[in-house]
């Protein structure tokens, strides 16, 4: 490739930018020499030069900038036209647009080069899905068969090239353990109760002697003193809270000395996983390790698997959130143990019905989780199958054997078999399960899209060979997803 100038919009908030450092990894690995440039929250200004090379930063006051368009419009007006007049003159070659924003889309809009991701349309008023975005988006509409993470997704927006690297497994802390907690996620039904937090600081400093450090903003800080409250005096002394008393650059420092952060879906937790700190991750509610989780091998997520999940951060509180007790500190404690002394086995206390400890891998297509101490269900067979379709919609080569064996009940294999052969009449259900519904519907949402964007503009030709893609790789997953011979047994 000769060198070029491209330039990369994420303008989310801190975990979204973490995991977008795998497509910047990969635009490095492919041309040393391109001029990468990235345009983010200026609020996340100390984060870039922990992360993969970059030619330049534009930083977007993006806390500042809708007050001022409330205060003065015209100044609003005159900032974002001077920064478009000089991304415009930076000639760009290549722009990966990450976001759906207004603003995103509108300075895409303004460059005149080939965007990929989400591509703007009139203006920046509507837009185009990539193909590869539009399959993870009709993923949403049957979110428990989602197997494609986020980073993943963006780091396929850009051709795979030849001995790409993959992030470091988590290394190993020598001295006093230290446990870091992020207590707070984005969103109540993310968010572990401080009780549970509390117990969990309790066990850790018992039976490892360790120190806890409390991570998070000053607006956090109440919930770590209210932790502390919960200690007995002599574990109290082992606890340090280090909430609102960290810069981005510390934070890392901090992390990068710790053995273990426990985390729910954050922030934090992606920054350590990048830094290559262990992670323990508790999902609950909306949250799944499948999409979200910390990328890299050898990550752990308990998630909480109620009949309600994943469920949605819109509608208010909920009503009966059970899935917060669901996962015990007991459990968590047990693995951080094993963990940090480096044991040769696990030894963890049982886990509740509903409940399921996944460990992350690599396969072909980047990074997914493994269930441990218990076998795959249909649901999961299901989205390894979709897996399959992304690798092929990608052009990402998947060698035949690598597919999990199916280790559920009868009813699963009943599943599977009434699946295949609905795939072999064209996808027709009738009256079917719930199950089986959830399995073809992001076939279906991703049809959908598919003629909706040719509606657009998108060439016909173009969707057609993305939709041939998806159909034939979910068709090839579900025919080598069971042991030889089911699919003739199906057929009877």
């Amino acid at each position: 490739m000769t060198e070029g100038r491209v330039l990369v919009l994420q303008l989310a908030r801190l975990g979204d930018q973490v995991q977008t450092w795998p497509l910047l990894r990969r635009l490095r690995h492919q041309d040393p020499g391109l001029v990468l440039e990235l345009l983010a929250d200026s609020r996340l200004s100390n984060l870039h030069p922990l992360g993969p090379q970059l030619h330049r930063v534009w930083a977007v006051d993006l806390g500042g900038l809708p007050l001022l368009v409330e205060r003065d419009l015209a100044a609003a007006y005159e900032r974002l036209r001077r920064l478009a007049a000089d991304l415009r003159a930076r000639r760009y070659e290549l722009i990966y647009n990450l976001n759906f924003s207004r603003l995103s889309l509108l300075l895409a809009s303004l460059f005149g080069s080939e965007v990929r991701g989400y591509q703007p349309l009139r203006g920046g008023r509507e837009f185009l899905r990539d193909p590869r975005l539009a399959l993870v988006f009709a993923m949403v509409h049957a979110r428990q068969v989602n197997r494609v993470h986020l980073s993943d997704v963006f780091r396929h927006l850009a051709p795979a090239a030849p001995g790409e690297p993959r992030p470091d497994a988590p290394a190993a802390r020598m001295g006093e353990p230290i446990i870091a907690l992020q207590l707070a996620t984005k969103h109540p039904k993310r968010t572990w109760p401080v009780a549970a937090f509390a117990r969990l600081a309790n066990l850790l400093v018992e039976r490892l002697g360790a120190w806890i450090w409390l991570l998070g903003t000053k607006d956090e800080a109440p919930q770590g003193e209210i932790l502390k409250k919960e200690l007995t005096p002599a574990h109290r002394e082992r606890v340090v809270n280090l909430q609102g008393r960290t810069d981005l650059q510390e934070l890392a420092e901090r992390l990068g000395q710790s053995h273990v952060l426990v985390s729910g879906d954050t922030g934090t937790l992606h920054l350590a996983a990048a830094l290559g700190t262990r992670t323990v991750g508790v999902f609950l509610g909306p949250a799944s390790c499948f999409e979200t989780g910390p990328y890299g091998e050898g990550h752990y997520v308990f998630q909480a698997e109620p009949p309600c999940h994943p469920c949605t951060e819109a509608g208010g509180e909920c009503p009966e959130p059970f899935c917060q007790t669901m996962i015990s500190p007991e459990a968590v404690a047990d693995l951080v143990v094993f963990l940090s002394l480096r044991e040769s086995e696990a030894r963890l206390a049982p886990l509740s019905t509903g409940v399921r400890l996944y460990r992350s891998f690599f396969d072909p297509l980047g990074v997914s989780y493994a269930p441990l101490g218990a076998g795959y269900r249909f649901i999961d067979l299901v989205g390894q199958a979709y897996r399959r379709a992304a690798a092929r919609l990608w052009g990402v080569a998947w060698p035949a054997g690598q597919f999990p064996p199916p280790l559920g009940s009868d009813d699963d294999w009943l599943n599977l078999e009434r699946l295949a052969a609905a795939l072999r009449n064209g996808g027709g259900l009738g009256a079917a399960s719930p199950a089986l519904m959830a399995a073809l519907t992001p076939l279906q949402a991703f049809r959908e899209e598919l003629h909706k964007q040719r509606g657009l503009g998108r060439d016909e030709a173009e969707a057609q060979a993305c939709l041939g893609a998806v159909e034939q790789g979910f068709r090839a997953g579900i025919e080598e997803c069971g042991a030889p011979g089911w699919l003739g047994a199906a057929a009877r």
